[in-house]
């Protein structure tokens, strides 16, 4: 029997819970004994590694979020403080850590791989921003809890014919605003790779409105508005409402975007990432990332290096063929 150890860290996303779920219930074909470290890679360093009570666990696959919590731990970069976290894992014995997060999380992983830890990571969060994957854990359900978001704002914003300008999570990954984009038919886009000024949106609303009479959705990615010297989401309102007759209505949606119970998409898979984990494990084959090919659409292996280094592909293509501004 193998011990193996799991930690979330980063962001949390929804798909957390249903993976630790899953790797319970794949424990007996494997022959794993599965131990949680609480807390991510700060709770590694803390010694918070504790033996999974699997009848408590298999209640939490439907939850959101990730019960063994998790933490940004930049002090991990320090060899002296991931050395403690070695030892920690030596002394309980355990045979593999698993890690679930995002690159900052793999980087953490091939640390520990590098002084002689047996690791392999699964891509958690919600940003869709791991190129090694075509989707990451958490992605689909935050992309289904926007659009739901981004339906109950249209619906208003219709009945007084206003603009919505609604800022979506993704950190410098712009796929949950252009995917929400697709879905909700959103009329003009601004992201990282196509930014514009007040004064470009201001025509750009001039040429929607042309032809649509009603409201107008606006999406935008966190992480632009407001940073390297660009004026605000508030600044773009208020030169939108004094060079026109429009009115602009800003909604942050923020970290409920993190929120809502894993979609049946997402926990397909997890459970098929699981069990792909859970087989390197049973071969003995370590330092690696698992994730959807972004060719292939199969679950794939990579060295966590090769993985570090692809680099996901723009979107620039889809922002032009999908709003109605262009």
């Amino acid at each position: 029997m193998k011990k193996i150890a799991i930690l979330t860290s980063g962001g949390d996303a929804s798909a957390m819970n249903k993976c630790l779920s899953s790797f319970v219930y794949f424990a007996s074909k494997y022959d794993l004994e599965i131990y949680f470290v609480y807390g991510g890679y700060k709770g590694l360093y803390q010694d918070a590694i504790f033996k999974a009570n699997y009848n408590e666990v298999r209640t939490w696959t439907f939850l959101p979020g990730t019960k063994i919590y998790t933490s940004r731990f930049p002090k991990f970069s320090d060899p002296a403080v991931s050395a403690v976290a070695v030892e920690n894992l030596k002394r309980k014995g355990i045979d593999c850590l698993i890690a679930i997060g995002g690159d900052g999380t793999y980087m953490g992983a091939q640390k520990l791989y590098e002084q002689g830890v047996n690791v392999i990571c699964l891509p958690g969060t919600i940003d869709n921003d791991v190129a090694s994957t075509k989707y990451t854990l958490g992605f689909d359900t935050a992309l289904n809890t926007i659009v739901n978001r981004i339906k109950e704002i249209r619906s208003c914003m219709e009945s007084h014919r206003h603009i919505a300008l609604v800022e979506i999570m993704g950190r410098h990954c712009v796929d949950l605003t252009v995917y929400a984009g697709m879905a909700t038919e959103a009329n003009i886009l601004i992201t990282n790779e196509n930014y514009i000024t007040p004064e470009e949106f201001l025509e750009k609303i001039k040429k929607v409105r042309k032809t649509v009479n009603g409201s107008i959705l606006c999406l935008v990615n966190e992480k632009l508005l407001g940073t390297d010297g660009k004026p605000t989401i508030e600044e773009y309102r208020d030169y939108v409402e004094k060079n026109s007759n429009e009115q602009v209505k800003i909604n942050v949606l923020g970290y409920l975007q993190r929120g809502g119970e894993p979609t049946a998409v997402e926990l397909i898979r997890c459970t098929k990432m699981v069990e792909k984990a859970c087989e390197l494990i049973s071969k003995s084959e370590y330092g690696k990332v698992i994730g959807i090919g972004p060719t292939t659409n199969e679950i794939e292996a990579y060295d966590i290096p090769e993985a570090l280094k692809m680099k996901n592909p723009p979107r620039i293509e889809l922002i032009k063929k999908y709003t109605t501004d262009n």
